[in-house]
């Protein structure tokens, strides 16, 4: 049930940012694995980082699984949740990269200087639904990543043959697919997306209501107006208190006492700077908060 965007200022500062909201209990730390590190997905053969990366991961038997990062040339890619969509292969494909879908990060920030190069490897492989060393589950995700070149794509597994697709309006969220949040928000403004950022600045200066509660459609329409819907931060460091501001209206609060084992909440928001190479995560319990430079 995650909410994330990304932002840019007017310095040229590049930001990719999300919520985490999950219903494990156990922590989601701030990790780093040096240049060289060795991996294994649990399809294929074992592979190298060829970059450093910084995010936040579940630490597992022995195994690292990371929610969102960034790598030392500057790209940045986070899950989401995305169910009763993704189409995963049932058994490894002959020839392809075999991942599962809590690999697909570690292979993205280990490989990759940007979504450019991402793109030109998706046809070489094939995510597939077996589960992971540590977990019960096969998750269905879809993937938000932007670059320190401004770039921004997602990726929706949709089909065997995977492809990114662009995201105007920088925001993501979960299940439906992009192109249908994009159309429920212009019905919500009564406008195209040509026009949408002044029907956002509208809504806000007569201080309309936004959609409220955990539901993805309405945490996708209220990031986006909330993003648009303002000027563009002078600096890096407005724009990281902007995307602070912004995803805390979307904090999924955790229930006090015993919850239900599938109740959702917010564990943490992550700010990764693209550009000066910062990774922040900001934990919504009394943890202290994490800065990180790459």
């Amino acid at each position: 049930m995650c909410t994330s965007l990304t932002l840019t200022a007017a310095d040229g500062t590049h930001l990719l940012a999300r919520t985490m909201d999950f219903p494990n209990v156990d922590p989601w730390q701030p990790t780093v694995l040096e240049a060289g590190t060795n991996w294994r997905p649990i399809l294929g053969k074992p592979q190298t980082t060829r970059y450093r990366i910084v995010g936040s991961a579940r630490h597992l038997n022995g195994y690292s699984l990371f929610g969102d990062g960034l790598n030392s040339a500057g790209l940045s890619c986070a899950e989401l949740y995305f169910p009763n969509r993704v189409t995963y292969y049932d058994a490894p494909q002959a020839g392809m990269t075999n991942l599962t879908p809590q690999d697909f990060i570690l292979w993205v920030l280990g490989q990759h200087r940007s979504i450019a190069e991402v793109a030109a490897d998706l046809p070489t492989v094939a995510l597939v639904g077996r589960v992971w060393y540590a977990e019960n589950k096969v998750y269905p995700f879809h993937w938000l990543l932007a670059d320190a070149t401004g770039a921004t794509a997602v990726l929706e597994p949709t089909a065997h043959a995977l492809k990114l697709i662009a995201d105007p309006l920088n925001v993501l969220t979960n299940t439906p697919e992009l192109a249908d949040h994009l159309g429920r928000v212009n019905r919500f403004l009564n406008t195209d997306s040509a026009h949408l950022p002044t029907a956002a600045s509208q809504w806000l200066a007569e201080n309309k209501p936004l959609p409220e509660g955990p539901i993805p459609t309405d945490r996708f329409i209220k990031t986006v107006i909330n993003l648009w819907g303002q000027p563009k931060p002078a600096t890096a460091e407005a724009a990281v208190a902007e995307a602070e501001t912004i995803l805390t209206q979307v904090i999924i609060p955790r229930q006090a006492g015993k919850h239900p084992a599938n109740h959702n909440f917010t564990h943490y928001i992550s700010i990764i700077d693209t550009t000066h190479l910062r990774y922040l995560q900001l934990p919504t319990d009394d943890t202290s908060k994490s800065e990180i430079n790459l």
